[in-house]
């Protein structure tokens, strides 16, 4: 699936071109700033570092902040659902912000050149402000974080997207982060060198690239209406007749009465998912977990049922907050699919969501992408999910656009996915299964702003469709 996913098939008809090469200009931009950093990631023992230990049960950080690496179990209604496994515990609340202002070909975002350790080309593009609480209070002692004020409570910006989303439940327990977009109009905003300013033409570039915009990048856009942001304000405008860009515009704009479910049957069809599933989490001592190995290099599972492990790093970063430092990174095997099916049904482009169960939800159940494998493992027995590969590879579907990207690189040590969509033929009959609901592209832009709705895989695979903005 690797291969194919890497390849977008459409021409992006009726798009605008510009004269420069954004990727281009990023990647020399970013390799300049790489260069400055005199980056170093090199994994170390656990026992070398003065500022994180094993106590309690757990991997933390001396101040008791940042996040820590505990055990979680979980017994469920149906108890196929539960398990335990090693898991990231964040109860902060990060923030993950963008500024926005007006342009005369659409709106413009303020994105930061970000390194971090577990980056696949080490800078990726962020959010303006991608901090956790304690990095924006400082518990590590280094410097302030920019920006910060225009999203506190004294910021002269206008809110114009605010949501508590979800990370990934496979990797981190019950974990939020404050999505947010300040419009600042037409006031100056300072800020660093490594930041700069990005309109749409290079959004729609950089969304199909690999290992350019960064995870929290992907699900902060997939929630902003994308009108803030489209020429005009109307997103998927001139499209050719035809076009895969010309379903995406009629699908985003299809009323309400065309879904096959309302939003409020979704919302109550998801409730009962739910309840059905009645997770109930037990944080244990990494010690108690049955399966799991504890060494001074890794922690890793006997089994590697779910393809990942804990390591230490050490690492060197001119530019960051602080510039030597050293944490844990969760390091998973292979390459992991996220694939977001699209089909024309009833005359209207729908994208196919599933419910998921992922240890780490506080729900239990999210929706995720058509195909979600995550890193590390194998497809699953569903007769859904098979068919849709077999339709892939056998050529009854296309695939629309895709690249690979590496997961938030300041908890995860080279994570890759990757992302696709695919439109799958319109001869394709799916089984029915009580799991998957298709839905418009409108009414996916209703619900994704409902705090737990989507995970986040589904958040990245979404932001895809920005290329076709």
């Amino acid at each position: 699936m690797a291969a194919v996913m890497h390849q977008p098939t459409d021409d992006h008809s009726g798009i605008a071109t510009t004269t420069h090469d954004p990727v281009a200009e990023f990647t020399t931009w970013r390799d300049g700033l790489v260069a400055n950093s005199a980056f170093r990631c090199e994994p170390m023992p656990l026992s070398a570092s003065q500022q994180w230990s094993l106590r309690d049960g757990a991997v933390r950080h001396r101040t008791g902040g940042f996040f820590s690496l505990v055990g979680l179990r979980v017994t469920a209604r149906r108890p196929e659902l539960g398990g335990e496994q090693l898991i990231i515990l964040q109860p902060e609340t990060a923030i993950n912000g963008f500024l926005l202002r007006a342009h005369p070909e659409g709106g413009q975002l303020l994105f930061q050149g970000r390194v971090e350790p577990g980056n696949a080309g080490v800078l990726q593009l962020a959010p303006t402000v991608q901090s956790t609480e304690a990095n924006y209070k400082r518990l590590h002692g280094g410097k302030a974080t920019a920006c910060l004020s225009w999203f506190g409570p004294t910021g002269n910006g206008r809110i114009v997207y605010d949501e508590l989303q979800s990370e990934e439940g496979t990797r981190y327990y019950g974990k939020y982060n404050r999505n947010v977009v300040v419009d600042v109009g037409t006031r100056a905003v300072e800020c660093p060198s490594t930041f700069r300013w990005y309109g749409i033409d290079a959004l729609r570039r950089f969304a199909v690239t690999s290992n350019v915009l960064n995870t929290d990048s992907r699900s902060v856009l997939a929630g902003l209406d994308w009108s803030l942001l489209a020429p005009g304000g109307v997103p998927f405008a001139g499209a050719a007749p035809g076009s895969f860009r010309a379903a995406l515009l009629a699908s985003h704009h299809a009323p309400e009465g065309c879904d096959a479910h309302t939003d409020a049957e979704l919302l109550a069809w998801l409730t009962r998912l739910r309840v059905r599933v009645s997770p109930r989490h037990h944080v244990l001592p990494l010690s108690e977990l049955t399966n799991w190995e504890i060494g001074d290099g890794e922690i890793r599972e006997r089994s590697r049922e779910h393809g990942f492990r804990a390591r230490h790093f050490q690492v060197h970063a001119l530019g960051r907050e602080v510039e030597d430092w050293d944490q844990p990174l969760i390091d998973s095997d292979g390459i992991g699919s996220m694939i977001l099916v699209a089909q024309q049904r009833d005359g209207v482009l729908r994208f196919l969501a599933k419910a998921s169960h992922e240890i780490g939800f506080l729900e239990g159940v999210q929706c995720g992408a058509s195909v979600t494998i995550a890193p590390g493992e194998r497809p699953s027995e569903d007769p859904v999910e098979r068919q849709l590969l077999d339709s892939i590879e056998s050529g009854r579907a296309v695939v629309r656009m895709g690249c690979r990207q590496s997961e938030e690189g300041g908890r995860f040590f080279h994570d890759e996915n990757d992302y696709a969509v695919v439109e799958l033929d319109p001869g394709v009959e799916l089984p029915d299964a009580p799991f998957y609901r298709w839905l418009s592209l409108a009414q996916v832009h209703r619900l994704v702003r409902v705090p737990g709705f989507f995970s986040m895989e589904f958040r990245g695979v979404l932001a895809l469709l920005l290329a076709e903005l």
